[in-house]
This record gives structure tokens, C-alpha cells and sequence, in this order.
């Protein structure tokens, strides 16, 4: 004897319309999104605020403060901030550097007495966005100082001086003792690419 199919119930009807249409609205979305970002090239209008989401300035204030006092640029800061933290003044790494510039409580204390004679903040205080902000700035001029190439410096921010240092004596490296040409660590060599491009980004966006 033979069985029949249940008869489909009503509901399931429409799914195969619903489907459509929702596949033709993301269709249509995708296809205006590449219309505005191959139409503009200025980094306005839809581009501009899209990217300004992926790019944010935020602190501005704690920023445009230590890039005064210290002579870095903002969007490098903005760039190191956004590599290191995401913007996230919380976070610590599993080696234990802290903030939103992601700076180590022996440096922090280094710059301290560096800067003013002497140790006044706790390691604590590197979750304090006008702190951390302040001294990770602090760091940059330094290292921009010693080191003159900007992509140098920032290799320096991620490896240690001391390692950049030992990159710059070796020619294979550095055939000028102060331009990398090669990065030997896989994560400062992504690290300088990183920090680079999203300088790049904030420079185009805001300056």
C-alpha cells in the first residue's frame, strides 16, 4: 500500500519568496557599498564615514595633548593606540603590558623618572587613558629621536630597543644602520605593517 505525502502547510509557502528577497536587499546593499567605494576616492561621503567606524579618534583630547608636549604626530598616535589596545583602555597582555598603549610597568617606570626625576604612579595608573596615553607618547618621541625612520621607531615600540639595536648593526638587515630592510620577527615585522597602514589610514581620514 502505498503512502502519501503530507500536504505542506501553508506557512512554508512563502520561504522561497522571503528567501529572495532578502538575498536581491543584500544584493542591492553590496552592490551600492562597491559603487560608493570605487566612486570615491577622497575618503568622504559614504567611504569616508564607513572607514571613520573602522578608524576612530577616540581621546581625542588626552591626544592632541601629548602630541603637543611630546612633537609626535596624532595620527601615528591614533595608529599605535588602535594596533595595540583597539581602543580598549582595559586590556593587559599575557607578558603583562597594560593600557591603551600597551606599556610594560618596568617602562612605565623608566619613563617616569625619565621625565620627572622620579617614580610617582603606580603600575595601576597605566589603565588611565590621560596616563597611559601620556607616557606611551613619551616613548614614541624617544624612540623617533633615537631612531630618525618612523617604520625603525615603531619596530622599536613593539621589539625593544636593545633587539632593534642589535637588527640595525647587522648589514644583511640594515645596510644603513638605520632603515630596516628586513624585520627577522614575523610579529614586529606584521606589527610595522600594521601601525604603518592604519598612519596611512588617519592621515587620509582627518589630516
Amino acid at each position: 500500500m502505498s503512502r502519501r505525502e503530507p500536504p505542506r502547510s501553508r506557512e512554508t509557502k512563502g520561504h522561497g519568496a522571503i528567501g529572495f528577497l532578502i538575498t536581491f536587499v543584500l544584493l542591492m546593499f553590496v552592490g551600492v557599498m562597491v559603487f560608493f567605494f570605487l566612486s570615491d576616492t577622497s575618503f568622504k561621503g559614504v567611504k569616508g564615514k564607513v572607514y571613520s567606524l573602522l578608524y576612530p579618534q577616540e581621546y581625542e583630547q588626552q591626544v592632541r595633548h601629548a602630541s603637543i608636549e611630546f612633537g609626535v604626530e596624532e595620527p601615528l598616535i591614533y595608529a599605535v593606540i588602535r594596533t595595540e589596545s583597539g581602543f580598549r583602555p582595559e586590556v593587559e597582555s599575557s607578558v603583562g603590558a597594560s593600557g591603551l598603549m600597551q606599556l610594560m610597568p618596568s617602562t612605565f617606570d623608566w619613563l617616569q623618572e625619565n621625565l620627572n626625576g622620579a617614580v610617582t604612579y603606580s603600575a595601576d595608573s597605566l589603565a588611565d587613558p590621560d596616563i597611559n596615553i601620556r607616557y606611551g607618547t613619551y616613548l614614541l618621541s624617544i624612540l623617533l629621536k633615537k631612531h630618525e625612520v618612523r617604520d625603525t621607531a615603531i619596530a622599536a615600540y613593539n621589539a625593544g630597543t636593545s633587539t632593534v639595536d642589535g637588527w640595525l648593526q647587522d648589514k644583511s638587515l640594515s645596510p644603513d644602520g638605520k632603515t630596516l630592510t628586513t624585520i627577522p620577527y614575523e610579529e614586529t615585522s606584521a606589527y610595522v605593517r600594521k601601525v604603518s597602514e592604519a598612519y596611512e589610514m588617519y592621515k587620509k581620514l582627518y589630516y
